[in-house]
């Protein structure tokens, strides 16, 4: 069990009230359940169609808690997710962006950080840590998925109760924390041949053959394999999690078993696959 300093004021005697929130809901825990609300959210989720909360489109909602029971976890499955594409329209995109930004302070800030950096005060106690926003870039399809379902084995959950609008701002705020990077130079584009031949040998049992986080070990995995198809690390990141690994995922570090020229070849082959068509990839 570890602390939850963020939840106090200073002190053990000062919670703050998202702290009394959390001990209402465990002192609930041992009444009927019907005071739960247990049965009352498995029978919404049981009767309302997949989609019914994606079509919303409510105002600028308030600080959102996460339901207390995932719908997406109740009975180990995820719902499908509509995806949501940031406005074309650079005003309207602002406009968005800024809408999301005051979002994510509410909502995402105490895991993530203010800035998105996966540095937040929650942090400390959680594993995998959350992630670094600003360290990749994402498909819009990517985000509505962890938006809508959450990410399991990891504190990440599902949002889908916040309004359709709510969620495309949190997209494109998320988006705009790492603007779209430059083409790849020559000795980049030289490096992907060795690159691939590297991630077939040591990283497509996880991560599939083709890198859309469908290899055969990935069903066992949570959370899942990363999909390159959908997110693509700075290289600074990519590196990173070669050389150390990412505690608290089946992701184990490589700097023992591949050379640091090696290392660099497989960063400029994984960020090479984003955004390419997936083929039969099973996401």
């Amino acid at each position: 069990m570890p602390p939850y300093p963020w939840l106090f004021d200073g002190s053990p005697n000062q919670p703050t009230q998202e702290g009394l929130d959390v001990l209402d809901y465990l002192q609930s825990l041992g009444r009927a359940r019907q005071l739960s609300g247990f049965d009352r959210q498995t029978l919404t989720s049981s009767i309302q169609p997949e989609t019914a909360d994606m079509t919303m489109a409510n105002g600028p909602s308030a600080r959102a808690t996460p339901p207390a029971v995932p719908i997406a976890m109740i009975g180990g499955y995820s719902l499908s997710a509509a995806v949501l594409h940031p406005a074309s329209d650079p005003d309207d995109l602002q406009e968005e962006v800024s809408r999301g930004g005051t979002l994510f302070a509410a909502n995402c800030a105490s895991c993530h950080g203010s800035a998105g950096r996966g540095d937040g005060k929650a942090s400390a106690s959680l594993l995998p840590k959350p992630a670094n926003l600003t360290a990749a870039t994402f498909a819009d399809e990517r985000l509505s998925s962890v938006l809508w379902n959450g990410v399991a084995g990891t504190a990440m959950p599902p949002w889908r109760q916040l309004p359709t609008e709510d969620l495309r701002a949190l997209v494109a705020y998320i988006q705009s924390l790492h603007p779209p990077g430059a083409t790849p130079s020559m000795q980049e584009t030289t490096s992907l041949s060795e690159g691939e031949s590297l991630f077939v040998a040591n990283c497509a049992s996880c991560h599939g053959g083709g890198g859309a986080g469908n290899g055969p070990a990935a069903g066992v995995l949570a959370p899942s394999p990363t999909n390159f198809h959908l997110k693509k690390p700075t290289q600074e990141r990519a590196g990173e999690v070669l050389e150390n690994g990412v505690p608290g995922t089946a992701m184990p570090p490589w700097r023992t078993q591949l050379s640091t020229d090696q290392r660099r070849a497989l960063v400029e082959f994984v960020r090479s696959l984003y955004a390419l068509p997936q083929e039969n990839s099973g996401q």
